[in-house]
């Protein structure tokens, strides 16, 4: 039988670029990066290490945050320069914005950064390509769910898969998103509005049922999910938005803790992304 692994990550950036507010032109002097900060206690209390995809812009500005989680075992990876979408960058553009953002984390963390997530999680062949040449070990960008938006068509030319959302190219990884089928579809289980958004009954069972049954599972969430600073009220958006921003927000520490207690007792092992690279190389 496999090694079950478990991944926590993180998109760490600010409220700002949560993709509704972004693509309206709100501005917040609020960052809600304290949601960070209440993840990783409730992951130190289990003793998890987690992967923080942090877009560069936001890791820059709240340095000694980062670097206060990073002293206690946690993994930094790149979540994009500034957090535009991958359908509205070149490939160039993505190459040296990219590079730029990696080489800014790593000289001014003094960590390697390995590993890479896209925006809104649209990536495509050719930028997995460029994130290939320019040293990443991995990319978790892959969703798999055709409703997202930003959604580009990827076809992971050349990679085998070793297990249900995990793919390999040489010496170069895709850790997908976790997802199990829902009403016909293949639906996102692995966190963010996917899991607070929708019938908590129904998606506890299906991810219960799929953690028992397979031996690779990723979490996944932003920090204003987690923050202590209420949502601005922001009438000029959408209503779909503002549910959104909103709901569920309350009771997410709980869904958090009842995932983490599951994978407990199924037997998994809490890893990052940069330790489950070198185990899927000795596997």
């Amino acid at each position: 039988m496999n090694k079950k692994y478990a991944v926590f990550t993180m998109d760490v950036e600010a409220f700002a670029d949560t993709e509704c507010l972004s693509r309206a032109g709100m501005e917040f002097e609020q960052d809600m990066l304290d949601g960070l900060d209440a993840y990783m206690e409730i992951l130190d209390r289990h003793g998890i290490k987690a992967t923080m995809f942090s877009v560069c812009r936001t890791a820059l500005q709240a340095k000694d945050r980062i670097l206060n989680h990073l002293r206690k075992g946690h993994e930094l990876a790149l979540h994009s320069y500034d957090h535009r979408p991958l359908c509205q960058l070149t490939d160039e553009e993505f190459r040296s914005q990219t590079k730029m953002a990696k080489d800014l984390l790593s000289e001014t963390f003094g960590t390697e950064i390995s590993g890479y997530r896209a925006p809104c999680f649209g990536i495509d062949d050719s930028k997995l390509q460029i994130l290939r040449e320019l040293g990443f070990d991995y990319d978790s960008s892959h969703l798999g769910f055709s409703f997202a938006r930003h959604t580009m068509p990827v076809g992971f030319h050349g990679f085998e898969q070793l297990r249900k959302g995990i793919l390999r190219c040489k010496d170069f990884f895709e850790f997908g998103l976790t997802q199990d089928r829902l009403f016909g579809h293949d639906y996102p289980i692995s966190g963010g509005g996917y899991v607070r958004l929708f019938n908590w009954g129904i998606i506890k069972a299906i991810i219960k049922d799929y953690i028992l049954k397979n031996d690779y599972y990723v979490f996944y969430l932003h920090p204003f999910e987690l923050s202590k600073q209420p949502i601005p009220y922001l009438p000029k958006l959408k209503l779909y938005d503002q549910y959104y921003l909103n709901h569920g927000i309350r009771s997410y520490h709980k869904k958090v803790e009842w995932i983490i207690q599951i994978l407990s007792r199924a037997g998994y092992e809490f890893v990052t992304f940069k330790e489950l690279v070198q185990h899927m190389k000795n596997a």
